[in-house]
């Protein structure tokens, strides 16, 4: 089969056609360049020219989505090179209904949607694009500072919540849609909370997706490639065949579903493969390329983009990354 390019790749296993060889992406954070969104733009770049990966997945820091809303922020100090909660406009469960209004067209988002913009010109045509953006429930909780702190609002003003919810989910749709006219080709869907020991029994469903929903459901006709990300060790999998996306992200090395079992499981492209903190960050560029080999030999290569189960530490040995993306040229030619 003649080489493909990234663009005709990822098309081609979103709709089940042969590919030349399985795709792959990689991911991190990239602390102290993701303040603007000139910096932010160029160290995308400069990784992806790095490792030529499939799809590029945008990296804004984790809680870009509520600092506009008034949410200070802080380093996170860790391996993943995010930021985190400080403090926020949330003292009372009457304030989700006085969140102040956000736009694309201003402040971080508008950061973002540059961001897309810049590397959309520098990658050109060919490259697959997905902005990262979150489930409503999931900034909430980042607005508020925990998951707990969501659910005591529901406990105690699950209306003023539910206004707040409202106007996350249609500013959540406004950036989205303005991602897209900047050369998104799709979002990486992320859900925090879509986990059974993440919120209460039942919380999810009965809180959570209605809004999920309506953000999916109002972007998908402009996006051609949206993967939802069910985070946490123990993901509500079959959210996947419920909402309207293409592939879906979990921790595969770390929880159930295996890759295999995911097959059985959902009719969806499977984006996964790599352990975010296993031999990619800790073995050999070897030990790296086996897993990626192992995902391939678990899937058969079908319905497969190979992946991280979440952001990989930006401290990973650049020649793991390498090996990891050289891998799936080797299986491409087996």
């Amino acid at each position: 089969m003649a080489t493909m390019t990234p663009r005709e790749r990822i098309r081609a296993t979103l709709t089940g056609e042969p590919v030349d060889r399985p795709p792959i992406s990689l991911w991190r954070h990239f602390p102290g360049e993701d303040e603007t969104a000139r910096a932010l733009a160029g160290a995308t770049v400069r990784f992806q020219r790095r490792y030529n990966v499939d799809l590029v997945k945008l990296m804004p820091t984790g809680m870009y989505p509520a600092i506009d809303y008034g949410v200070t922020v802080k380093a996170s100090n860790d391996d993943i090179g995010t930021t985190r909660f400080a403090a926020g406009p949330i003292h009372a469960p009457g304030d989700w209904a006085r969140l102040p209004a956000v736009s694309p067209a201003g402040g971080t988002l508008a950061r973002e949607v540059e961001v897309t913009r810049l590397v959309r010109t520098a990658l050109g045509p060919d490259a697959v694009v997905v902005q990262t953006i979150f489930g409503p429930l999931t900034i909430a909780a980042k607005i508020a500072g925990t998951a707990e702190a969501v659910t005591r609002s529901a406990e105690w003003d699950e209306t003023a919540l539910r206004a707040g919810l409202d106007r996350i989910s249609d500013d959540v749709i406004a950036f989205g849609r303005a991602c897209l006219e900047a050369g998104a080709d799709g979002f990486f869907f992320a859900t925090q909370l879509a986990d059974r020991s993440a919120l209460p029994d039942g919380m999810y469903r009965r809180l959570a997706m209605n809004y999920d929903l309506r953000v999916l459901n109002a972007l998908r006709d402009g996006a051609w490639c949206t993967i939802v990300h069910l985070h946490g060790s123990a993901p509500m999998f079959e959210l996947a065949d419920e909402y309207p996306v293409d592939a879906v992200n979990w921790h595969d090395r770390e929880t159930r579903p295996s890759l295999a079992e995911a097959l059985r499981l959902t009719a969806r492209v499977i984006v996964a493969g790599i352990s975010r903190r296993g031999v990619i960050v800790n073995g050999t560029p070897e030990d790296a390329a086996g897993e990626v080999r192992d995902a391939v030999r678990q899937t058969g290569g079908a319905r497969l983009i190979v992946a991280p189960g979440c952001v990989i530490p930006y401290r990973a040995p650049e020649e793991n990354l390498q090996a990891a993306r050289d891998a799936v040229m080797i299986t491409g030619q087996s």
